[in-house]
């Protein structure tokens, strides 16, 4: 079966199985999340392009290691490959910097998975390229109204890992247009002045002036003062909301977005040397008035 649904009392979560829904050489194949379903009324997930074969493929909540620090790929050769953690070795096609949004040959990590009612993991184990290899784990679960993400990852390789990792959140609230019935807050102040001109800012919070007709992105500043990190998504007029709670400090974060959609992306840090691990964990919490 290409889908695995985990289910508890409030959550539905529809998970795809690694190459079925998506077979890009952006994001992380595996606990590829496309629909949040909340007590059979309230879903969060959404496409990242409308257009059939528009974007990179996104949807729901996909990962993507190394958008801007791509592992090995300045080293390789035009036509030898550089892995893409949780994704596989990608074909090096040109000597232009990389470019996370141009699509190229992947060969795919083999990965074993295992579910069962509330739970997923996927174990993807090292495949050596010109020194580099990783093993990474990920393991899915719901219980009551929370999904979380746990992960675990091992520098398998000769050489030294350094890398980031974030969660393209491609959110609305019950297919709602992203406009002035939503808010969206941060546990930080939101600091920078190079917001874009339809944000209202206030302290830790975000608000639309009007409804979104174009793209819009925002680097803020502010994380480093974060101790327990979330970001949180309300429609203010049904109270119905998505949070998610993190085990680390924040490398940096971002928001995106255009009408149909908004993306926080909160980024962690990887820097592991020869035969060292590291873990984090991701938490998502949906809930409604």
């Amino acid at each position: 079966m290409a889908n695995i649904k985990l289910s508890s009392n409030r959550l539905n979560v529809i998970i795809r199985r690694p190459g079925t829904f998506y077979k890009g050489s952006r994001f992380d194949w595996t606990g590829f999340v496309t629909d949040v379903t909340l007590d059979d009324a309230h879903t969060f997930c959404v496409s990242e392009s409308l257009i059939p074969g528009g974007g990179s493929g996104g949807r729901g909540l996909c990962n993507e290691f190394g958008i801007h620090e791509p592992i090995g790929y300045d080293e390789a050769e035009v036509g030898a490959g550089f892995p893409k953690l949780g994704t596989g070795i990608i074909t090096k096609t040109s000597y232009e910097p990389y470019n996370f949004f141009k699509p190229a040959p992947v060969k795919p990590f083999p990965c074993e998975v295992e579910c069962s009612a509330r739970e997923a993991i996927f174990t993807t184990k090292p495949v050596p390229c010109n020194g580099y290899a990783c093993e990474l784990v990920k393991k899915l679960s719901v219980e009551d109204n929370r999904l979380s993400i746990q992960y675990y990852l091992k520098n398998a390789g000769s050489k030294a890992i350094s890398t980031t990792e974030y969660v393209h959140n491609f959110v609305s609230i019950d297919h709602k247009d992203i406009g002035p019935d939503y808010r969206l807050s941060f546990s930080f102040p939101l600091e920078g002045g190079d917001a874009p001109e339809i944000f209202q800012v206030k302290d830790n919070s975000i608000g639309w002036k009007r409804t979104a007709a174009d793209e819009f992105y925002w680097a803020p500043q502010g994380y480093d003062k974060a101790e327990e990190p979330y970001w949180e998504l309300v429609d203010v007029k049904s109270g119905t909301g998505i949070r998610e709670t993190d085990s680390f400090a924040p490398l940096r974060i971002a928001i995106w977005g255009k009408t149909h959609v908004v993306s926080p992306e909160v980024f962690i840090a990887i820097n592991l040397q020869p035969g060292e691990e590291m873990s984090w964990t991701r938490v998502y919490t949906f809930f409604t008035a």
